[in-house]
């Protein structure tokens, strides 16, 4: 079976989550299950602002919430503590991070079992950067979460991000999976991938034409808050398993606030008369100006105190968007920058654009520019069905892909041996002194403790 799974795709400016009921086939046939995106407090991308007040009763704000507040002078804001949770030093900033972590993680896991998710009985998985500390970091986060109350026998799973943002945009919120005496149980491609897919038109014209080689290479870039991440894949037609294998993947401290939002501030705020941090706003309203501008349309007008004057703010002529569109076109050079060796070399057939980052129209249009000189396509993800809301698939693929059912079946050992793909038997079955026994028994290569060892 496939078991109920929950996957947080934990950005550093938003948190998107998305839910698969139980799979449980009890026959040979196609079963199916939809992924849905999970709102909290009415929104889907959820704020990871942490905001600490100074009431006993409420020390802690997040979410929406806190997105709406506009904090006080006595309140501490923490936006991007999710890197600082994973600071090389053990110092006071790592130390509070981990703090947030554990508030957040006590906040969101009441959120879902609100939503009747039952831990004991739902895996969950958390999307990482591709770092080469991948696993170190995987196991920190689960450790929060495991004191959070995401107790045994609840299981953490992994997945690095570009990995399941591929799957998700591939397959979108659909989950299909077959059972039949000869194949056994397992994924079921074709059905979630769609006709159109690149993938399913590239086994079409090998097997049925002779017009296509046996695989598929692309290449996903990935735009996020804080990261850049891509992933290199090539698909074997051929595979009578899952196909999709990773050559490589690499995630770069390249992101929209810090290469994008400050320049573009810092030099707005020169012509406004400001400085960046003067401009405290709730981060709802500032989210709202930074798309406005990006859109080419005029914000309200607001006030701001600037050396105890107040300065009223009017942003939205010609020049602001100049401004902006300069930034947008440099932020776009620095990421082609890190991607054009690896793409250049590599020749993927396309090169798909996913992310928030990818959603700027100046950052999308200058990267495919600058592939097309090299000869390379870029193609905007194809989205086939209308389910998220007034959000579009580029921020949601990575949570919708982190808890489909490929996922699963590539990871879960006991499900591979069902599949008859060629296992090593876990290490509980020769325990190793001085360890114990992991909550997943070794069935799990995917498990944020053990890795599939069975022991910890």
């Amino acid at each position: 079976m496939f078991e109920e799974t929950i996957c947080i795709d934990l950005g550093a400016s938003y948190t998107k989550i998305a839910r698969r009921l139980a799979i449980t086939p009890n026959r040979n046939g196609t079963f199916s299950q939809e992924s849905k995106i999970v709102s909290i407090d009415g929104v889907q991308l959820i704020p990871s602002l942490a905001i600490r007040t100074r009431d006993m009763e409420n020390p802690w704000i997040f979410g929406q919430d806190a997105a709406e507040m506009n904090p006080g002078a006595d309140m501490q804001v923490f936006q991007n503590w999710k890197a600082d949770l994973f600071r090389p030093a053990n110092d006071k900033v790592s130390g509070t991070a981990i703090v947030i972590a554990h508030r957040f993680f006590v906040w969101l896991k009441s959120k879902l079992e609100a939503q009747g998710v039952d831990f004991k009985k739902c895996q969950t998985r958390i999307a990482m950067p591709a770092f080469d500390t991948f696993d170190e970091r995987a196991e920190l986060v689960a450790r929060c979460m495991d004191l959070s109350g995401w107790d045994d026998p609840a299981l953490i799973l992994k997945v690095r991000e570009p990995r399941a943002n591929v799957i998700g945009m591939f397959a979108e919120n659909l989950n299909f999976v077959r059972q039949g005496d000869e194949v056994g149980l397992g994924p079921d491609y074709g059905r979630m991938f769609g006709a159109e897919n690149i993938y399913i038109r590239a086994a079409r014209d090998f097997h049925l034409y002779g017009t296509h080689g046996n695989t598929v290479k692309i290449m996903v870039v990935d735009i996020g808050a804080f990261t850049t991440d891509i992933a290199l894949l090539s698909f074997d037609v051929t595979d009578p398993h899952e196909g999709l294998k990773m050559r490589r993947q690499i995630s770069w401290q390249l992101g929209v606030i810090d290469q994008l939002d400050k320049p573009m501030f810092e030099t707005l705020g020169e012509r406004h008369g400001f400085f960046p941090q003067e401009l405290k706003l709730p981060f709802k309203d500032c989210e709202e100006i930074k798309k406005l501008i990006h859109r080419r349309e005029k914000s309200e007008s607001m006030n701001i105190w600037v050396g105890g004057k107040k300065l009223q703010l009017d942003f939205g002529d010609a020049e602001d968007f100049e401004i902006a569109e300069t930034a947008a076109k440099h932020f776009a050079v620095q990421i082609w920058g890190n991607v054009s060796a690896l793409a250049t070399a590599e020749n993927p057939e396309r090169i798909f654009l996913t992310g928030g980052g990818s959603l700027i129209a100046t950052v999308s249009s200058e990267i495919t520019r600058l592939a097309g000189q090299s000869g390379l396509r870029v193609q905007s993800v194809n989205q086939r069905r209308d389910n998220y809301g007034v959000e579009t698939l580029e921020r949601f693929a990575t949570a919708l892909g982190g808890c489909n059912v490929i996922l699963q079946a590539s990871a879960d050992l006991s499900q591979q041996a069902e599949t008859t793909v060629q296992q090593r038997p876990p290490l509980a079955l020769n325990p190793i002194p001085g360890f114990h026994d992991c909550r997943c028994h070794g069935k799990n290569i995917d498990c944020c403790f053990c890795h599939g060892r069975g022991c910890i």
